[in-house]
């Protein structure tokens, strides 16, 4: 099979950036109309095509004053300006039929009878490419990546048959990948309501987080001593948590030894723990899937009754602004944990209550857990098998045969 390295302009039918800042801001935000595309809506990671969860709209009124900057399904949407390498796509089945670009975004049509727009954007999501992207960004505090450069960055290309095959199958995982975070989020919304109903119902009294909860925290070790770093220790930093899809964490970006872990402040913290970041980002919630360890930007909450665990984790993410207004610090926000433990907390008064919620709810968590570990192979599979079909050291036939062995 051959591939043939071209320019991105030899595979476009049209190019353009987004409108210039002044002609398009906050100002001219609506609640409905036409959704805006910013960095925000668009990632590094490979398989995250497009983010609507932050979408801002303008009048159409004022995207029509800009037709070059619309982007419609197939289209392909870059940073030009900050965050470098991002890339996304509009899906098929979106739900908008077009999307202004903002200042700091390009958007990309291309000619369909040259390259397959799925294709060329996993092809664009590579690390390596990402890396190129990077090293040829000018500026210095803010990056920034513009046309005439997208329009020579060079790609690899197979026929479009065999463009159209490692598409469907990168698209397939990312689909069920997308398709599981929606089930997701239905199952936490199911779960936060039920939370909701039993606390209502419930027969409580006021009492203190240190009436009701054993509250740890965490460390770091010497960073300068390898011996305390890569080994089996799973340790979690706040980064590890708010990267999160869903609130169950199973595997840390880094891991600390035996030796490591004697060296720090943090003991290991066993299955069912509940992880709420308290520096800078206070309120991102993590349940541990598995021992681990923490750095110092988390407090650690176990229930003294382990069976009001669950009925604690849920609790605390409701609380979250309430935490805000206690937290302090000059340099950045903090929850310490001796302000956390003298937090007033209306406490279920009968052990039916808890019974009956763990009954109900835990069942959701579990599947929340099983879903989170499916995407996460899925993940992995993607990841791995990205780099070998576009190097065309790995055909799509030869991974069907796998597939069905």
């Amino acid at each position: 099979m051959r591939w043939e390295s071209v320019a991105i302009e030899a595979v476009a039918a049209s190019m353009a950036a987004g409108p210039f800042g002044s002609d398009v801001s906050s100002r001219h935000f609506v609640q409905e109309g036409v959704p805006m595309i910013r960095g925000s809506n668009l990632s590094l990671d490979v398989g995250s095509r497009l983010d609507e969860r932050s979408l801002v709209f303008v009048g159409a009124d004022v995207a029509e004053k800009h037709p070059r900057s619309i982007a419609r399904a197939g289209d392909l949407v870059f940073t030009s300006w900050g965050t470098v390498g991002q890339v996304g796509i509009i899906p098929a089945d979106s739900r908008f039929s077009e999307y202004l670009v903002s200042n700091k975004q390009m958007r990309l049509t291309v000619d369909p009878g040259r390259v397959s727009p799925l294709f060329l954007y996993y092809q664009l999501s590579q690390q390596q490419v990402v890396e190129q992207i990077l090293g040829e960004a000018i500026g210095s505090s803010i990056p920034g990546f513009n046309l005439g450069q997208l329009r020579q960055l060079k790609v690899c290309l197979p026929d479009l048959a065999t463009q159209a095959d490692i598409a469907d199958v990168l698209g397939a995982l990312d689909d069920k990948i997308a398709a599981n975070e929606r089930v997701l989020d239905s199952v936490l919304a199911l779960a936060h309501l039920h939370f909701a109903q039993a606390s209502r119902e419930a027969q409580r009294e006021w009492l203190t987080y240190d009436d009701v909860v054993e509250v740890q925290g965490g460390g770091t070790p010497r960073t300068d001593i390898p011996e305390y770093w890569e080994g089996p220790i799973r340790w979690a930093t706040p980064t590890d948590v708010t990267a999160l899809k869903a609130p169950v964490l199973f595997e840390t970006g880094r891991t600390i030894t035996e030796a490591g872990l004697s060296a720090c402040s943090s003991q290991l913290h066993e299955p069912t723990s509940i992880l709420m970041t308290s520096r800078a980002t206070i309120g991102a919630f993590a349940w541990a899937a598995r021992p681990v360890a923490v750095n110092q930007g988390f407090i650690v909450a176990k229930a003294k009754d382990p069976m009001a665990q669950l009925w604690l984790f849920f609790e605390m993410q409701s609380r979250v602004d309430d935490y805000l207004a206690h937290a302090n610090g000059a340099t950045f926000l903090e929850l310490s944990r001796s302000t956390f433990k003298r937090l007033p907390v209306a406490w279920p008064t009968s052990p039916s209550t808890l019974e009956r919620f763990n009954r109900t709810v835990q069942p959701l968590l579990d599947l929340t857990a099983a879903l989170v570990q499916e995407n996460e192979r899925l993940t992995a599979t993607r990841d791995a098998l990205l780099p070998e079909l576009m190097s065309g050291r790995l055909t799509v036939d030869a991974v069907r045969d796998r597939a069905s062995m």
